[in-house]
């Protein structure tokens, strides 16, 4: 080796001096061109936010870009340090500046300490901008919630992609050939049309609109059932709660909490299996509480989400309650059962004795099924209270919690009895219905003209107040009775005669009565009947006013707000008080001439004439209606006469 190199040595000392010179010139001017002057080129890729190539250079850390509008800014990267110093660096990468890249070439110069003549010059050749490949997205059903692609002819890093639609925006990050973009952030409603914008845009710059995109929501995810609903009560102990819906899903987020007094976040799991998301609380929910369930997502497979979260407020029942009691407060049956029944089944073996009992009359009590319990009574008195308990402590067949309160029910047996006293033409039954045992009866009357519905509803009103207050309005001594539909063929068809055409209350056996009527309208033959007290209905209620021989009876037409009376006994009396009562006017004695027609045949009248009984007729405002509440007084009144 020594030999050799002493034989390059000699060579070269051969030569000629001036040849050496003039070579060694020639060899540092071709190193300068080739280092300095011929440009050393650089393929911008889009891929990446900057572009390096692989290219030795001495002591970086002078070099400076010489100043100028380049669009490019170059950086010598991957640096070898001696003793902290930058001695080499073995990469030069570029990026863009402020302004978007153009298509094209650019040269963009580094020199040491920026001196012109030791310059490097660097030529970026920039490729065109990726475009958007949106075909295969046109009118495509796409997921809600899941990340949408947007494919593009190449990778971009450089320009920065959004979705829009109407004020919303969704960001894009750069994946290989395309961005994704977080299509939540645009809140699309499933299995609904929309047209997305796709904008780029470059750092600061204002974003350029490249696409419409028109697609199409997935149809929404569907609950198709559940173990628990909206606002039920939860009697069993449950480990879990199953929501299914219409399709295989991926994943499920939700929450669970206690909404009552004691109002917190309950630890629990939400786990998809299949079509169904399962909640799994992390122990066992607190009995006697309300609480919220709540999915906020569910994921299909296919993409499709919820519409909206699915929010199911409910409950955990604690020991039995009583749900319901088969009868009212009042009006009870003599004879019969009650039936009690509770929210939740009963424990299978519970000896309801302990704990149901019955004061005022007697009853038995027994268990009739998993969720009810039945007094049974047996020919009790009239109008009589009676009180129903369930203790506290009655144990459930579904969650062994004991009910912490008792159940206490105070009702009366039926206070009036009704009969039928008679039937239509038709053979609709006329019921009277009785209150009080008295020995002084007061009888009330309606429906006798069948286009006075007003009569009827005023009258039935009447009864059902009394089934429920007669022991307390009724005075000692004293008998009501009530027929509310005098005319109920009338009634049913809406006319003012019954079946055979004839004004009922033209057809009683009074000192006037002919067959032959007047009415509003002009004069109807047999209006009054073939012979006085023909109609069924009218023999009714003849026999039964004879069999009570009332102090009072107390008729109920429609219209006009006037009082009459039959001028018997103290009837215009009692009729004078009772128009001051309600606000009417009066017709004593002057009926005829207040209606404008001749009337005969009359109820009231027959009454006085043939059995002395007082009675007084009321004309309530209108032929439809309820006028009971504007009548309570004056007819409570009636009850002392």
């Amino acid at each position: 080796m020594k030999r050799f190199l002493k034989n390059i040595v000699s060579r070269f000392r051969s030569i000629p001096l001036p040849v050496r010179i003039g070579g060694g010139v020639v060899l540092l001017a071709a190193a300068y061109v080739w280092g300095f002057i011929i440009p050393t080129n650089v393929q911008f890729s889009y891929a990446d936010q900057q572009t390096c190539v692989g290219r030795v250079t001495l002591l970086p850390g002078i070099h400076k870009q010489r100043a100028g509008k380049d669009d490019f800014t170059v950086e010598l990267k991957d640096t070898v340090n001696v003793f902290g110093a930058p001695l080499v660096s073995r990469s030069v990468c570029v990026f863009p500046n402020d302004n978007a890249p153009t298509e094209g070439r650019t040269k963009v110069s580094v020199a040491p300490f920026g001196i012109p003549v030791f310059s490097k010059t660097y030529g970026i050749n920039t490729p065109a901008v990726p475009s958007a490949q949106i075909a295969k997205l046109r009118n495509a059903e796409v997921s809600a919630v899941r990340p949408l692609t947007v494919p593009l002819s190449d990778k971009d890093a450089v320009y920065a992609y959004s979705l829009k639609q109407g004020d919303k925006r969704a960001d894009c990050r750069p994946v290989d050939k395309g961005v994704t973009c977080t299509i939540s952030q645009l809140e699309l409603e499933p299995s609904t049309p929309y047209e997305l914008s796709l904008y780029r845009g470059f750092k600061d710059n204002e974003p350029t609109k490249l696409e419409t995109i028109p697609i199409k929501t997935l149809t929404a995810v569907q609950l198709a059932d559940s173990t628990v609903k909206a606002d039920q009560t939860v009697y069993d102990k449950p480990v879990e709660y199953r929501f299914v819906f219409d399709r295989e899903l991926e994943s499920a987020k939700g929450s669970l909490k206690r909404t009552d007094g004691d109002a917190a976040k309950v630890d629990a799991s939400f786990k998809v299996d299949g079509t169904a998301v399962i909640i799994t609380p992390a122990q066992a929910l607190a009995r006697n509480a309300s609480y919220q369930l709540t999915l906020d997502e569910v994921l299909g497979k296919d993409g499709g989400s919820l519409a909206d979260p699915i929010v199911t407020p409910f409950k955990v029942s604690g020991g039995p309650k009583v749900a319901a009691v088969s009868v009212g407060a009042t009006g009870v049956p003599q004879s019969g059962q009650i039936v009690v029944t509770f929210d939740q089944p009963l424990k299978a073996d519970v000896d309801i004795t302990k704990f149901a009992t019955s004061e005022g009359i007697g009853m038995s009590v027994r268990k009739t099924s998993d969720t009810t319990i039945a007094y049974t009574i047996s020919g009790a008195p009239l109008c009589t209270a009676f009180n129903l308990t369930v203790n506290k402590g009655l144990p459930s067949g579904s969650n062994d919690e004991l009910s912490t309160e008792a159940w206490k029910f105070d009702g009366r047996t039926i206070c009036g009895s009704s009969a039928v006293i008679g039937y239509s033409v038709r053979g609709r039954a006329l019921i009277a219905y009785t209150f009080g045992s008295g020995g002084t009866t007061i009888l009330y009357t309606g429906g006798i003209h069948g286009n006075e519905p007003s009569s009827v509803t005023t009258m039935q009103a009447w009864v059902t107040y009394l089934q429920s207050n007669a022991h307390k309005v009724i005075p000692a001594g004293k008998k009501v009775v009530i027929v509310p539909n005098a005319n109920p063929d009338g009634i049913a068809t809406g006319s003012r005669n019954n079946v055979n055409n004839v004004n009922l209350d033209r057809n009683y056996p009074s000192d006037n009565w002919r067959p032959d009527i007047d009415t509003a309208s002009g004069n109807l033959p047999t209006g009054g009947g073939a012979s006085a007290g023909s109609e069924p209905e009218t023999k009714a209620l003849m026999a039964l006013t004879s069999q009570l021989r009332p102090r009072l009876e107390v008729s109920f037409h429609a219209q006009g707000s006037l009082v009459g009376a039959n001028q018997y006994g103290d009837s215009v009396a009692i009729g004078a008080a009772y128009a001051r009562t309600v606000g009417y006017g009066t017709m004593f004695g002057n009926a005829e001439e207040v209606m404008g027609y001749s009337i005969t045949g009359e109820y009231e009248d027959w009454m006085g004439q043939k059995l002395g009984i007082p009675a007084i007729l009321i004309e309530l405002p209108r032929l439809s209606g309820n006028y009971f509440q504007g009548q309570l007084n004056a007819l409570l009144n009636t009850l002392k006469v």
